[in-house]
């Protein structure tokens, strides 16, 4: 298949800006609600300043260059900056709401350790670790500065760096806010092709208008909501996450305001939309969705319920059914994998006693295989696991031992369950991993449940953490067997005081609402010693038919 895109690299991306049209560029709202406007061309410039001081810094082509991308021009220009150079960014996470900042901090630091990450972006977020951490020592500080009118005035172009297609343009980081995140190299050429996938799949034009709430350290809202509208270029509405989450009518406002056309999310945004935005906000800022033709729904499991909520509530206001499209994609295949054709009708198959959405067809070069346990190709509407090819593709981790783990002759192993029909589209109806998705974002269970037992008030070995879907929602819910005494004189804390700790305790470190503690005499597992997903479902879903505080003791394995 010929290549889709008229570039060949990330950094012929970039170059494109400086040629954009002066009247487009990007609308920022940051999380005071304070907007900014920045033309393309101007943000070439302040690429072209920054890249010069990072050069003067001692930035050079390969340097590993860890960096938290924030919804904010200096942020996302030295990420292209660094691009531009040759170095390699290490994009990672903000601290996630509720998150306490040190635990944090000490992830980033033991991250740099692991990876050997050469220098460390200045930021707001990741300020404190250098020189609080042995393996992050001062000198690794990268400083941006501030950049001001007069130096974008004055800005001179820098030489960028001759990349070629198969080069790691950044490294991307899968698994959220967990302690071991899994590198994900993406190259230049999975850039430039997921962007113009992107940008054709939806049928965007350079007149259509992006309105985006996503964080840019997300795959999603970095790949598809701001390099994705470099491809004509476009105009963009870039707005920092908590606009959406302390006030989720903001979007809707900028969507009606702007005429936006296109944009992405998490499917609990349908949700939210729906319940909390009251009429008379949709009255004062008389909502109007009559322009907004095309939503990727992904990230997590798409519920079909939801998107007919969403179609009904706003259908007053101008939103045309059938514009939602669930989407299938992941930081390994650099985003987007399969997508439905435009305007084709919403299709969804019982499977498994679910609802399933389809999520489309493959796209681009990609191909999609349906295994079983043995490697085997299943038979069209069975259920096995989905096996990934394509230019887009990440060429390897940064962990070797995940390679060899999700890597096979140029198969990608997802980790998820799917089918696909007669046809040829894609339904994905579970995951093999030990993985929960909040709010698009991926967390370990395996991980928390490793955090819970260092309390006093877990038996070592006895907790289990997993994401259950009821009535339409994932819920977090974490199964645990609570110490005999935690305290001096021997006497036990109450399950509320259990309960509370636990949820604190996973809140602060990892950013993850818990939405249900229940207590087991033990955790069930398989004769091969691994904890039984199944009858830990089972055991959850009996206390909650039974309304009980305490769970059912799991039956003999």
């Amino acid at each position: 298949m010929a290549p889709l895109s008229p570039h060949e690299t990330f950094v012929d991306l970039i170059a494109g800006m400086e040629r954009a049209d002066p009247a487009r560029g990007l609308h920022l709202f940051d999380a005071r609600f304070q907007e900014s406007w920045h033309p393309y061309r101007a943000l070439f410039a302040r690429i072209q300043v920054l890249a010069r001081r990072f050069h003067e810094q001692g930035i050079e082509p390969g340097h590993k260059v860890q960096i938290p991308l924030a919804t904010d021009p200096d942020a996302f220009c030295s990420f292209m900056a660094l691009v531009w150079l040759g170095a390699v960014p290490y994009s990672v996470t903000a601290p996630l709401l509720g998150q306490d900042r040190d635990a944090h901090r000490r992830r980033m630091a033991d991250l740099i350790a692991r990876y050997g990450v050469d220098r460390l972006l200045v930021s707001e977020d990741l300020s404190g670790i250098a020189g609080a951490f042995s393996e992050v020592p001062r000198e690794m500080e990268l400083d941006p500065g501030v950049v001001t009118d007069d130096d974008l005035a004055r800005a001179e172009r820098v030489a960028p760096v001759s990349a070629a297609p198969e080069d790691v343009a950044f490294v991307q980081f899968s698994s959220g806010s967990t302690s071991h995140p899994k590198g994900v190299t993406i190259t230049h050429r999975g850039i430039v092709e997921n962007v113009a996938i992107i940008a054709t799949n939806d049928h965007r034009t350079s007149e259509n208008v992006w309105v985006s709430w996503l964080p840019l350290y997300h795959d999603m809202g970095l790949i598809g909501g701001l390099l994705s509208n470099l491809h004509f270029p476009n105009d963009a509405v870039l707005m920092h996450p908590r606009c959406f989450l302390t006030r989720p009518v903001s979007w809707l406002a900028a969507i009606t305001r702007f005429r936006g056309y296109v944009t992405a999310i998490p499917n609990f945004a349908l949700d939210i939309c729906t319940e909390r935005i009251p009429d008379e906000q949709l009255e004062q800022f008389r909502i109007d969705l009559s322009t907004f033709r095309y939503i990727y729904n992904g990230a997590e499991p798409v519920r079909p319920r939801s998107i007919r909520r969403f179609e009904e509530r706003f259908a007053p206001y101008g939103f045309v059914p059938g514009s939602i499209y669930p989407v299938y994609g992941m930081s390994e295949t650099t985003l987007m994998v399969s997508a439905p054709s435009f305007d084709e009708p919403e299709v969804v198959r019982r499977i498994a006693d679910m609802d399933v959405p389809a999520v489309g067809y493959p796209v681009g070069d990609f191909r999609v295989r349906i295994v079983d346990d043995a490697g085997g190709d299943v038979a069209s509407g069975e259920i096995g696991e989905i096996l990934i090819r394509g230019t887009c593709v990440t060429p390897g981790y940064l962990d070797g031992a995940a390679n060899a783990e999700s890597i096979e002759d140029g198969w990608l192993r997802t980790g998820d369950l799917g089918s696909l029909d007669g046809n040829g589209r894609l339904y994905v109806t579970g995951r093999k991993k030990d993985l929960i998705i909040f709010q698009g974002k991926n967390f370990y269970g395996h991980e928390i449940a490793a955090a819970i037992a260092d309390l006093p008030l877990a038996k070592s070995g006895h907790v289990y953490v997993f994401g259950v879907d009821v009535d339409g929602r994932e819920r977090v819910v974490v199964l645990m067997t609570p110490a005999k005494a935690v305290s001096g004189d021997g006497a036990p804390p109450s399950s509320d005081e259990i309960r509370n700790a636990v949820r604190r305790h996973v809140l602060l470190q990892f950013g993850l609402p818990v939405d249900d503690v229940q207590f087991v005499p033990r955790i069930p597992k398989t004769t091969s010693g691994k904890v039984s997903r199944h009858l830990c479902e089972q055991i959850y879903r009996d206390a909650l038919s039974a309304g009980s505080g305490s769970a059912a003791a799991p039956p003999a394995s």
